[in-house]
């Protein structure tokens, strides 16, 4: 890696951590009313109300795919010699690069 001059690319890795804002998830609530039937002498349903609400929550994903990309700058600074990296190593660095969260700055002279 010394021999290399690679740079997080800020812009893909915020990307990737918060995905789309422009989708949804959707959450259900169901609530139902009971009353007590005498002749059958226990509790049975008078009314259902369902209601479907679509928000815009994705902590969860995003704190697992803030941790992946956590994990993955953690591995790449473990690296000391390019020549001798570990197989879990090679696979974060070459992830890295096939979805362009790291770039090399010497292919990249315009940006």
């Amino acid at each position: 890696m010394k021999n290399n001059t690679f740079i997080f690319d800020i812009n893909k890795i915020t990307d990737f951590v918060f995905g789309d804002a422009n989708e949804r998830t959707n959450d259900v609530e169901i609530t139902e009313s009971y009353i007590y039937n005498e002749n059958k002498e226990k509790m049975v349903p008078s009314h259902k109300e369902v209601k479907e609400v679509k928000v815009n929550d994705f902590t969860s994903q995003n704190t697992i795919r803030y941790d992946l990309i956590k994990s993955f700058i953690e591995i790449l600074d473990e690296i000391e010699d390019e020549s001798i990296m570990t197989v879990g190593q090679e696979i974060t660095l070459n992830t890295m690069q096939a979805y362009e969260l790291i770039k090399d700055i010497k292919n990249n002279d315009n940006e």
